[in-house]
């Protein structure tokens, strides 16, 4: 079999630390670059490294000068992307990752150039779009199952929604591992407590509902309110941002947005991790709090729901009696904390790995060379 080349699309490059789709990116294209047969190109924003390591001799990168970025926005980018892979890279598979990018899958099968498209999360019902914004998601949403040789969906509820108009959408679940970095440098610094803290780590975006937990947490008494660490950036709205920071206190750390080195002590060390989120694909966040074998408390959403299983991880979504009565018992007994961690932790090593996700999308990837 001749050798395979293909590109991977949509998220800011395999060494940054952006979110959910860099995250996914990476470690799938590690996994898949131990095939023999295939040469990888993965786009990004030259400059948004943070992370380093030495690349498998089968993988590289072509990054985007950083002021396209930031003058022609996300899709600016991506069309950028598209147009260098079409005219320049000819690879003979693209795989387009997330909503928006998803919109140039038609450009790229008229192209010549097969198209595998995985969506991440129905990004079109994010509250913090504008109208056009809104409405370009949409359309991607549309063209990655109208258009695509393949359809992927990280969710099982996604595949169920998209079944009605793509019989054959694959369900390819992320993958989960534990963390790794052994500097806790971070926590030091910080003066943060080992397994004296809640976690959040996501975006601030209002769909992630931070401003739900700050409120939850501060109903916690004194005795019970254990330290929350907050690690995310990304601020779309300040106004949203300033509302989150009037929280601010000694038990209420804003980190800002870290990188993944200093992300890893911070999941390995903590009593539980929390994500109100009421929109997700399959978060790669509780994924990696499943596998670190942490107590873990989602909103119940399907997406949620079909990774956790467990009801004793679960709150009623945007209920704040619910959260506040759930993070109460996490913060007083750690025996239950560590029970609970127990149990999601064989449930990641049973159902999510990145070794599986990676060989789904190399199946996939195999069925059109």
């Amino acid at each position: 079999m001749a050798v395979c080349d293909v590109s991977f699309i949509g998220g800011r490059g395999i060494f940054a630390n952006y979110g959910g789709v860099e995250n996914a990116t990476r470690e799938i294209v590690l996994e898949m670059s131990k095939q023999t047969k295939i040469n990888i190109n993965v786009y990004g924003v030259k400059g948004t490294s943070d992370n380093t390591f030495k690349l498998p001799k089968n993988v590289r990168t072509t990054n985007i000068l950083n002021i396209f970025y930031k003058v022609f926005g996300q899709h600016g980018f991506i069309l950028l992307c598209v147009l260098h892979a079409i005219l320049i890279r000819r690879p003979k598979v693209v795989v387009l990752f997330a909503s928006g990018p998803c919109v140039f899958t038609p450009l790229i099968r008229v192209a010549g150039i097969k198209v595998i498209t995985s969506l991440r999360a129905i990004d079109s019902a994010r509250d913090k779009w504008g109208m056009v914004s809104r409405n370009i998601l949409k359309l991607g949403e549309y063209c990655s199952w109208r258009f695509s040789n393949e359809f992927t969906a990280n969710s099982k509820e996604m595949v169920t929604i998209y079944k009605k108009f793509r019989p054959d959408a694959h369900f390819v679940p992320n993958g989960s591992k534990k963390s790794t970095s052994a500097n806790e440098d971070i926590l030091v610094e910080n003066d943060i407590r080992k397994n004296g803290y809640f976690l959040f780590a996501a975006r601030l975006d209002p769909v992630k509902r931070l401003h739900l937990l700050l409120e939850a947490h501060s109903n916690l008494s004194d005795s019970e309110r254990i330290p929350l660490v907050i690690a995310g950036g990304n601020v779309k709205d300040p106004e949203y941002e300033r509302q989150l920071k009037e929280y601010q206190c000694e038990s209420v750390i804003f980190l800002g947005h870290i990188t993944s080195e200093h992300l890893d002590p911070l999941m390995q060390n903590c009593r539980a991790f929390i994500l109100p989120s009421v929109l997700e694909g399959m978060s790669n966040s509780i994924l990696s709090a499943m596998a670190n074998n942490k107590a873990t408390l989602v909103a119940d959403i399907p997406e949620n729901r079909d990774v956790v299983l467990l009801d004793d991880a679960l709150f009623k979504r945007d209920d704040l009696d619910d959260l506040s009565k759930k993070l109460k018992i996490l913060a007083i007994d750690k025996a239950f904390c560590e029970k609970l961690g127990n149990k999601l932790g064989c449930i990641a090593e049973e159902n999510y790995s990145w070794v599986t996700t990676s060989n789904l999308f190399w199946v996939l990837i195999n069925k059109h060379l």
